[in-house]
């Protein structure tokens, strides 16, 4: 029997979590502390995670959380498990490494969360204390990932958690994402924590100002604006690329006046599962086509010709030979 672990469809990480500066897109430097104002949260903490695994990780921890919740706080899937859903395939030592790697990250950050009030304009001071997001216990290294390290998610963790505090990620989209395209990662997971807004009877929108608290947000540092919103459009591409959910609208950063914005439109929910479902309709019943129209024929033998001259009729492939005279 297969070890192999069948990944989740969707994971459902803390939503302030997934808005915040708190994932860098670049190289991360865990010795220098950052501080960040994003567009409806404050951050502090001891150092920057990356999009890729530490995000991966940390969602993936947070739904065996939620589907599998212990009186202790405390779970213990295997490394092999956790690769298994990262990778989809059998992890190697390679993948061992990282995963220990982004625990030990996950289990060093401390963060600070001040949260914006909409209606007072101002943050709400110590929403997050100073916390780690989880503690990790682990005794020894295992080869084999087999090891089940103690992974308990910090309190005012699980407690968003369990007041669905979340945003709902499609699995297989997260992964699809390259090494490379991180900002768009990033870009595509805060944009599935946005706020959205009926547009017609068929699509929902939203809109972004592009500047300085969007890029804290997106953990982007770049020199000049035109480098940072240059960067937004490639990642907007990207994002279209890889979800066509978002193919299917509008996602780009356009000019309004003397500012600029991050625009989005695409189907809603309902819409667009039903265009998908169709889709796929369309796409069976094509293959379907295809197999009939090369299937290939059974080869007929050629019909064998006859002389008909009255009832000494005899087939000309089957002619008896001549008797001696």
């Amino acid at each position: 029997m297969s070890r192999r672990y069948e990944p989740p469809t969707s994971v459902r990480p803390e939503r302030t979590l997934t808005r915040s500066g708190l994932w860098a897109t670049g190289s991360v430097q865990l010795a220098l502390p950052f501080e960040a104002s994003g567009l409806s949260e404050r951050i502090t903490a001891n150092g920057r995670l990356r999009v890729t695994p530490d995000f991966d990780v940390l969602s993936w921890l947070c739904e065996r959380w939620q589907t599998r919740p212990t009186d202790s706080g405390v779970i213990k899937p295997t490394l092999y498990e956790i690769g298994s859903a990262l990778y989809g395939t059998s992890p190697s030592g390679e993948h061992y490494r990282i995963l220990r790697a982004s625990l030990d990250r996950l289990a060093w950050v401390s963060v600070t969360i001040d949260s914006y009030d909409m209606e007072t304009g101002t943050f709400r001071d110590n929403w997050v204390s100073r916390s780690n997001l989880m503690s990790l216990g682990r005794a020894t290294d295992d080869p084999h990932g087999l090891q089940r390290p103690a992974i308990e998610l910090a309190g005012w963790l699980r407690k968003a958690l369990s007041e669905e505090q979340v945003v709902r990620v499609h699995w297989r989209t997260l992964r699809a994402f390259k090494e490379q395209q991180t900002l768009a990662k990033r870009l595509w997971l805060y944009l599935a924590a946005e706020r959205w807004t009926r547009m017609t009877g068929t699509s929902e929108g939203t809109w972004i100002a592009v500047g300085d608290r969007l890029y804290a947000a997106l953990g982007m540092s770049y020199a000049q604006h035109r480098q940072a919103r240059a960067a937004l459009a490639r990642a907007c591409v990207t994002v279209r690329k890889v979800d066509p959910r978002y193919a299917a609208g509008i996602l780009d950063v356009v000019k309004l006046g003397s500012s600029w914005r991050v625009n989005v439109e695409r189907p809603t929910f309902d819409v667009w599962r039903a265009q998908r479902d169709e889709q796929a309709n369309v796409r069976a019943v094509i293959a379907a086509s295809l197999a009939t129209d090369f299937t290939p024929r059974r080869p007929q033998s050629a019909p064998s010709a006859t002389v008909a001259d009255g009832p000494c009729s005899t087939s000309l492939a089957t002619k008896a030979p001549r008797g001696r005279a």
